[in-house]
């Protein structure tokens, strides 16, 4: 049986992130991780990027004084511009850097080069041991501890216990945690494409009838990442089209923004459901992430609401430790609850209503849509202030997402 402080259920972005931040603080880690290791090969070459996420400010504060920040960014793309409009109307908003004062509105960075480096820094720490490619047979928690027993017999008894094993988390269902979830009823299909046209560093995103397609810049000044999220049979239709049908399908529904796009990757979907725990704790089992919330992706918020999760825990840890106190203590893990709960709570509002308002389908509905995003395209203070939430400079942050970046 091995001993440790704390173990963590996942080895995604989230779950890598808080073994670094946890071991930075000279505690006992083990991760466990279903899935195979991060692929080494992905710090030293260019990206697949196959699957991307938007970081803001928040996050590249956290990467940085983590020390990946400076690596992950030569493969990244910084956009200083975003607009936004649907495909039949008026209704359109536009969003520049310079306007924010700030060098970008965010990072496109690829999401299994971000694993890569976090475990490549957390391969440094002796106090973290890692499991890949093992599942887990047994969880029992009691008053003191939880063990967890993985499929190589492996036995694991430790103080706290982290679920940051994703939408369908295996120690959520195990703990009986509450969930609440309704089906988008969407489905994304994501692709990497060549575009005719220069991207310019801007990030695109336009709602169609069907959903709302974005086009994400790369590196590389023609290329780009679609996420592309319209109702499940559209999606499917969509998918059955060959290649060359549906670049043609995707110029249209782009209105040509970028020219002619081909496909430069083969097309993978994924469905859209919002989850949320209604419950994040029992006793020494506590949630991060997509464990505890999905989004929908059209405001690419996603990774950055699971990164700020696992920082306000790993301070709240750090809190007790310098308190001589129990790591794991209920009253630390329901503060924990109660501060991260009501982030999650105002962006699966914002993100719900945002996207009815945006596919009613009534005349008036759009009349109202167009007026709206006119209005606020022409309110700088108002604008100012949504872009402050959503670049990671306003809200109630942990300590080290809010520390300014060192590097660019």
């Amino acid at each position: 049986m091995q001993n440790t402080d704390i173990t963590i259920v996942g080895g995604g972005s989230a779950g890598l992130t808080l073994a670094l931040l946890l071991a930075r603080q000279q505690l006992r880690v083990v991760l466990v991780e279903k899935g195979p290791a991060p692929d080494s090969s992905a710090t030293d070459a260019q990206p697949g990027y196959q699957r991307v996420s938007a970081l803001n400010m928040a996050s590249r504060a956290l990467f940085t004084e983590l020390g990946i920040w400076p690596e992950l960014l030569r493969s990244a793309a910084a956009y200083i511009d975003m607009q936004v409009w649907e495909a039949d109307s008026f209704a359109k908003i536009s969003f520049a850097a310079a306007q924010q004062q700030v060098e970008a509105l965010g990072y496109i960075c690829d999401n299994e080069q971000i694993r890569s480096l976090l475990y490549q820094q957390l391969q440094q720490h002796s106090n973290v041991q890692c499991f890949f490619e093992v599942g887990i047979s047994q969880l029992k928690q009691g008053e003191r501890d939880v063990m967890l027993q993985l499929d190589n017999h492996e036995l694991i008894l430790s103080q706290l216990l982290v679920g940051a094993d994703g939408v369908n988390s295996f120690v959520r269902q195990h703990m009986q945690l509450p969930l609440t979830h309704w089906d988008y009823q969407h489905t994304a299909i994501v692709a990497k494409v060549r575009c005719t046209e220069a991207h310019q560093l801007t990030a695109r995103q336009v709602f169609l009838a069907s959903g709302p397609l974005a086009l994400l810049p790369l590196p590389e000044p023609d290329l780009c990442s679609i996420v592309w999220s319209a109702e499940t049979d559209e999606a499917r239709r969509l998918m059955e089209l060959d290649n060359s049908a549906f670049e043609h399908a995707l110029c249209a529904a782009s209105q040509a923004v970028l020219g002619p796009l081909t496909l430069q990757s083969e097309r993978q979907t994924f469905g859209l459901t919002m989850r949320y725990a209604s419950s994040w704790q029992r006793g020494r089992v506590v949630l991060v992430a997509d464990a505890a919330h999905s989004i929908h992706p059209l405001a690419g918020q996603g990774m950055n609401l699971g990164l700020m999760d696992v920082a306000a825990l790993a301070q709240l840890i750090g809190d007790q430790l310098a308190a001589g106190e129990d790591i794991a203590a209920t009253t630390m893990l329901r503060r924990y609850e109660r501060w991260r709960k009501a982030e999650a709570q105002s962006l699966i509002v914002a993100m719900e209503a945002f996207k009815r308002g945006f596919t009613a389908k009534a005349p008036l509905a759009k009349l109202i849509r167009g007026l709206g995003l006119v209005a606020v395209d022409r309110l700088p203070l108002l604008k100012q202030q949504l872009m402050a939430q959503a670049l990671g400079l306003k809200g109630d942050l942990p300590q080290l997402a809010q520390q300014p970046s060192r590097n660019s």
